[in-house]
């Protein structure tokens, strides 16, 4: 596929522009001017000799491991030992998107839509998670038939999308967007991998895409516009960490030593432990997670499954997910991608938001997040040999997303 194909398929997912600047990250994991280096840590002067050295040997300073506490976490299917076991070692014979195939169910809204907002909400929601999967599955298909090790064929492999009984008829309200998700489902499983068919393919999601939703929109423009210009108030964390800045700036600083994280991480987890506000307690799991502990994979996952609404649910989501993907599942191009599982994830944290909106319709501020959990992109799987989008959205989760003096970059 050409670069033009590349930006119709892959970037116009969204039908809504990404409302908050900090999530535009998984949009295309830009470098937004922060410091995302990747810190190395000073290696042995060796030949160097001084008075000390020559008098006797001081060998040199054990690495701080991060530190095994006696806690168990609530994680369930969002827990590192779950997802590392989701995926045979060693299996030559593993399929790609063996994994991503077993959570189809519980991506879909199916809940009440009894209100207009309910009904605007599913609207949107099972739409987006549809368009989300056939990029999923279209991204696999350009990558399996673009592999550069295998140049003696050209012969397609065929794409294919694993689909839920009438799942069409629950993505999509109007029978002109069912008709068009029902061609595109069949020309990836159908059409050569050749430009002219691709090209085809992309037309017709794009027409696919441009189909207007039936229902209001959540919020009208000028209370979106109202809560960006208010949203770094709404959203301060020091209201519940009272030395998060502090915190902030040893972890986005790229020349901290990996000890000094370590450190970090392994207090932060005293504090998680011992928290019992559930606000200061997405927070803290956050900041572990921003110093490498993988204990923090866990933490995430047991604010996601556990049901309560925080301001700060979609936060954990997007940096549980990044560093799945990036732990557990890989950074390679080749690597299982499984959206679904992550979109499981996804609506746990959406029906939090959607039962705290229930009980307080005014929160306006939950309902713009809400639409950007809604309309967050996948991470891509890039072609060629650049790995999929978690190398680079990872380094940002520790240097660039959601700080403050992002948001107007």
């Amino acid at each position: 596929m050409d670069d033009k194909k590349l930006s119709t398929m892959k970037y116009k997912v969204l039908k809504v522009i990404i409302i908050l600047g900090v999530l535009i990250l998984l949009s295309g994991c830009r470098n937004r001017g922060g410091n995302t280096g990747i810190h190395v840590a000073h290696s042995p002067s060796w030949g160097v000799k001084s008075e000390a050295s020559s008098a006797r040997y001081i060998p040199e300073e054990k690495a701080v491991e991060p530190e095994l506490l006696d806690y168990k976490s609530k994680a369930s299917f969002t827990s590192l030992a779950y997802m590392e076991d989701l995926i045979p070692p060693g299996s030559q014979d593993y399929e790609l998107g063996t994994v991503n195939a077993k959570f189809i169910k519980g991506c879909y809204y199916t809940g009440s839509t009894s209100i207009p907002f309910l009904s605007s909400f599913a609207e949107r929601w099972n739409s987006t998670t549809f368009l989300r999967r056939f990029i999923n599955a279209e991204e696999l298909f350009e990558r399996m038939n673009t592999n550069v090790g295998d140049s003696l064929t050209t012969e397609t492999i065929r794409g294919k999308m694993p689909m839920l009984p009438g799942e069409i008829e629950l993505a999509f309200k109007d029978s002109k967007s069912r008709s068009l998700a029902r061609k595109l489902t069949k020309m990836l499983s159908t059409i050569d991998y050749v430009p002219e068919q691709t090209e085809k393919m992309a037309e017709l999601y794009q027409e696919l895409i441009s189909i207007p939703c039936s229902t209001p929109e959540l919020l009208p423009e000028e209370e979106i516009e109202r809560l960006q210009g208010e949203f770094w108030q709404l959203y301060d964390k020091e209201k519940y960490v009272n030395d998060i800045t502090a915190i902030q700036a040893i972890r986005r600083n790229e020349e901290t030593p990996a000890n000094d994280l370590t450190i970090l991480g392994n207090k932060l987890k005293h504090r998680y432990i011992e928290e019992s506000d559930f606000d200061a307690r997405c927070i803290l799991a956050l900041e572990i997670g921003c110093c490498g502990d993988p204990d923090a994979i866990d933490y995430l996952g047991e604010l996601i499954e556990n049901g309560r609404y925080s301001k700060y649910l979609l936060e954990v989501w997007l940096s549980w997910r990044l560093l799945a993907q990036s732990e557990v599942f890989g950074i390679s191009t080749f690597s299982e991608i499984p959206d679904n599982l992550y979109d499981n994830a996804r609506l746990l944290v959406a029906k939090s938001f959607l039962r705290h909106i229930d009980e307080q319709p005014d929160d306006n501020l939950a309902k713009m997040l809400l639409l950007n959990l809604t309309f967050t992109e996948n991470i891509h799987r890039a072609g060629g040999y650049y790995g999929n989008e978690a190398l680079g959205a990872h380094l940002y989760l520790r240097n660039g997303l959601f700080l403050p003096d992002s948001s107007s970059e």
